[in-house]
């Protein structure tokens, strides 16, 4: 509490300071964010559209799954990346905003903590950054969030991965030219005793960077890849 007097806490969509004691996000933003419904996409876990009015009959896999094969078994998202998930996440990758990390694993483990923790996954696994994006940064956002959820989840977080080639920002490029980016770009520590990990990331867009750790990971001995995402692509990517 003291420390929420020193450094008042502030809305993760709109960086308003928050009176004291409140946490999360302030009234004006609470129907900014949109949080991943049913049902979703077997693989990636992102929202997919049903037949009518409920989700009977519903596509299992949404359009980009099924089109392109993946090396992940599956994943679970938190947010639908609408323009506050955006400013949420700007405000974590950009702006030295490190405390959004503690509001998204907080949701994560509290909307799907049960569900994680079922998969019996023996370590949460960050994505990597490059060093020289660290150095620009100051942190990887991915390690906070897989931190947070350590704490929350009781699950032990290992950098088994490493970003051993430097890409540039690819925020406008799509999938092939993404994955060719990505291809060589990671790679991972002996993982023979870890039988599923659990991929965590900030934002799942085409999936090139999942597909990439995935099969380093796999590659390295892990047994099996699920992803944890906090935002997610709406729509085709």
């Amino acid at each position: 509490m003291l420390l929420d007097l020193i450094y008042p806490r502030r809305c993760p969509v709109c960086n308003e300071v928050l009176a004291f004691g409140e946490r999360g996000v302030c009234p004006d933003c609470k129907g900014a964010l949109s949080f991943v419904g049913q049902p979703v996409c077997m693989k990636c876990g992102k929202e997919v559209k049903g037949r009518g009015d409920d989700s009977f009959g519903a596509e299992e896999y949404c359009p980009d799954c099924m089109r392109r094969a993946r090396s992940f078994t599956g994943g679970i998202a938190l947010l639908n990346y609408n323009d506050g998930a955006r400013k949420l996440m700007a405000g974590l990758k950009y702006k030295n905003r490190r405390e959004y990390a503690d509001f998204l694993a907080e949701e994560m483990a509290r909307r799907h903590g049960r569900k994680i923790l079922r998969l019996k996954a023996d370590a949460l696994v960050p994505v990597p950054i490059h060093k020289k994006r660290r150095r620009e940064r100051g942190y990887n956002q991915a390690e906070l969030l897989a931190k947070g959820l350590s704490r929350r989840l009781s699950i032990p977080m290992e950098k088994l991965l490493l970003r051993v080639e430097y890409t540039e920002a690819q925020k406008k490029l799509g999938y092939e030219a993404r994955q060719k980016n990505e291809e060589r770009a990671f790679a991972a520590a002996d993982c023979g005793g870890f039988g599923r990990v659990l991929l965590v990331d900030d934002i799942y867009t085409t999936g090139a960077t999942a597909e990439a750790c995935t099969k380093a990971l796999l590659a390295a001995g892990t047994g099996e890849v699920f992803l944890l995402s906090m935002a997610i692509g709406i729509g085709r990517e």
